[in-house]
């Protein structure tokens, strides 16, 4: 069962101390539902409402499995938070991690299971939850957990809201006010050239929600994501050229040039200096647009125009309203903005196929030239400096969560989920390297929805089952374990006298164990508390209560996908940065002036900044203190028959070097505490 101690419920500088009592308040005061959470309905009303994670069912695993995918996928973190809230009693939501998400995708599985297939890795994720399961049963992970120092979980702390604060800056991911330089990594976006609307309405909406939680206004994050998305859809109703993702292809000559000195500053390139946007040369813009439609028999492409073109000796015919124009440059042309499910570089070379009337050798030239809103660049040749324009279909950077991303308003307010099994690996177009002669994939797409992805043949398979089932039991077991301690520290739950526990915290490590395992049951990665639960921590959130709305609302979320799929993260940014300003407060608790604390803190929050992944960051900062410990000889301090084997000179070496309080109280009990400080007042020795 859960402790139900009571707490002192303590957020530290964030000042949430003390909440002024509403009439709410007055009238639950004393009822069941005080009682079991121990808090006031207040904090129900000032819970921070977010995109990821607003979730609640009752729902069993047969209501599950009538309403399909998208539902099981959103009902798998429904129970997980549900048991955080009705067994644990704590206030954080369940969710995968941005960075697990990630690297389940990009590393473990990688484009279409080319790395190893995701059937197999699916059901490495259901054997993890197994086993974690069986270590949370027999509290094995608080054991592992109580071995970590506790500065070394404020400093994960302060990562993981650092690393999340960093994803919000980002072009794509937010506020987009840094990006990709090919040769110092990171780079200022520029504020005046081209596509710099974006970034001053991300750095706006940033400074707007900075000023609400300042004013101390209720649910200031989620006023300003609604906002920040509502401009950004009037934007683009507006079409206004950054918000507006329109493909424009090339067939012809396509320059290079370089930029002026002065000129804009386009995109960064190795070496130093801009690449030079992409140019059509002599162009005649044909009106129309390519069109993509998917039928039973597959995918086609049309030319949605009056006018046609004709090739002939190296002349083009334009054919529109009954008037012919012959071009001997380049055409100019707008493409295909279906994105990579359907197209790849805008769809132009499909398009041109169908402006001809039919395949041309001719289109294989065509260039997609540009987008309209700013998009993801790829390298074609170092050689000769170009870039390829979003080269897979990703559409606008900064937009809403659908391929392509866009700015632009939902289509749609809710739909209704629908039921499918996995099946068969198929190929996604024609050509893909992942089906033999026969159709039979390694790689490639899913067919139907996620429940049961599972491939168990992959059991004498070391790399495609053993490698990644090894790989995520410890990614999930460091972050994890880092993750909810920061989301129990920040909410006051961190007793510091018994840092190594907290109330719930049995119910919380078996309640993401649960869900591991039945998010491999139904395709989805593996889960933790989330980073944006913290939000609603900060809104005053202390108990299960807290889970409970997020539960409940997220129940709502499954049918609201299309609405909640048009918010940019554009608008989210500014959300994931204020989160990290929330979580960076544990530093304060870190003796600085101690190099045994310093040093490792400082590795900690740093690999997990730079190499995106939380539990780099835990396992540097102990690998680094692991080593002080030994060659430093504080490691035998801690063991009495070790330490008073020791020779004097060894024991005095220790006893002179510097230490936090800890370090000083374990001096005095073995005697070796230096005399000059011996004799300090003790006021002075702490």
């Amino acid at each position: 069962m859960a402790e139900t101690a009571e707490v002192d419920f303590n957020v530290g500088a964030k000042g949430k101390k003390q909440l002024v009592d509403n009439k709410l308040d007055t009238m639950f005061r004393g009822g069941k539902v005080d009682n079991y959470f121990k808090v006031n309905p207040n904090i129900l009303s000032t819970t921070g409402l977010k995109f990821e994670g607003l979730v609640f069912a009752t729902a069993g695993s047969s209501c599950i499995a009538l309403l399909g995918p998208r539902f099981l996928v959103e009902a798998d973190y429904v129970c997980r938070t549900l048991i955080m809230a009705l067994w644990a009693n704590l206030p954080f939501g369940l969710w995968p991690g941005m960075g697990m998400n990630a690297y389940f995708a990009y590393t473990i599985v990688g484009f279409k299971g080319g790395q190893n297939s995701v059937k197999k890795v699916m059901f490495a994720v259901t054997i993890e939850g197994v086993i974690f399961i069986l270590m949370s049963l027999f509290d094995l992970r608080r054991y592992v957990f109580k071995v970590f120092p506790t500065w070394m979980m404020k400093a994960t702390m302060a990562g993981i809201g650092l690393f999340l604060a960093f994803i919000g800056l980002q072009a794509g991911n937010g506020i987009d006010i840094v990006r990709d330089h090919p040769a110092v990594l990171v780079d200022l976006v520029t504020l005046t050239g081209e596509h710099f609307l974006r970034t001053w309405i991300g750095i706006a909406f940033f400074c707007l929600m900075s000023l609400l939680i300042l004013l101390r206004v209720r649910a200031a994050v989620m006023i300003v994501i609604l906002l920040s998305a509502i401009l950004s859809w009037i934007l683009n109703a507006a079409a206004v050229e950054q918000f507006t993702y329109k493909p424009m292809c090339c067939l012809g000559s396509v320059s290079y040039t370089e930029p002026a000195a002065g000129g804009v500053e386009w995109y960064p390139k190795p070496g130093g200096g801009y690449y030079p946007k992409p140019t059509c040369e002599n162009p005649y813009t044909v009106p129309g647009k390519g069109k993509m439609e998917e039928t039973d028999s597959g995918v086609s492409f049309m030319w949605d125009s009056t006018a046609s073109v004709a090739l002939s000796n190296g002349v083009y015919t334009i054919t529109n309203a009954g008037s012919s124009v012959n071009h001997t440059g380049s055409l100019y042309f707008e493409g295909i903005a279906a994105g990579r499910d359907s197209s790849f570089n805008g769809g132009c070379t499909d398009t041109c196929h169908a402006m001809m009337g039919g395949f041309n050798p001719a289109c294989f030239g065509t260039v997609l030239v540009e987008t309209g809103c700013w998009t993801a660049m790829s390298y074609q040749s170092r050689a000769t400096q170009s870039l390829v324009l979003d080269e897979f279909g990703e559409g606008c950077i900064g937009g809403a969560g659908r391929i392509p991303k866009t700015f632009s308003a939902p289509s749609a307010i809710a739909s209704v989920p629908l039921i499918d099994l996995a099946g068969d690996l198929v190929a996604p177009f024609d050509g893909w390297y992942g089906c033999d002669a026969n159709g039979d994939c390694f790689a490639g797409d899913v067919s139907g929805g996620t429940i049961l992805a599972w491939d168990t043949s992959g059991f004498s398979d070391w790399q495609g089952f053993w490698n990644p089932l090894l790989t995520l039991l410890y990614i999930d077991f460091i972050g994890t374990m880092g993750f909810l301690y920061a989301a129990a520290d920040l909410s006051g739950l961190v007793d510091p006298k018994k840092p190594e526990t907290f109330p719930g915290c049995y119910a919380a490590f078996m309640a993401d164990a649960v869900g591991t395992f039945v998010g491999g049951f139904l395709g989805t990665s593996s889960v933790t508390t989330y980073g944006e639960s913290m939000a609603g921590v900060y809104e005053g959130g202390r108990t299960g209560l807290t889970a409970l709305v997020i539960a409940f609302m997220n129940f709502i979320c499954i049918f609201l996908t299309p609405l909640l799929s048009s918010v940019p993260t554009l608008s989210t940014g500014p959300a994931l940065v204020m989160v990290g300003v929330f979580m960076i407060e544990g530093v304060k608790d870190i003796d600085w002036t101690d190099y045994m604390q310093a040093i490792p803190s400082t590795i900690c929050i740093l690999l997990q900044i730079t190499t995106y992944k939380i539990e780099v960051g835990v396992l540097g900062a102990l690998m680094v203190w692991v080593f002080l410990m030994i060659f430093s000889g504080r490691v035998f301090l801690y063991n009495d028959k070790v330490w008073n084997s020791m020779p004097e000179w060894f024991q005095n070496f220790v006893a002179n070097q510097n230490g936090d309080e800890e370090f000083r109280n374990r001096l005095r009990e073995v005697g070796k505490l230096p005399p000059a400080e011996d004799k300090m007042p003790a006021e002075m020795q702490a």
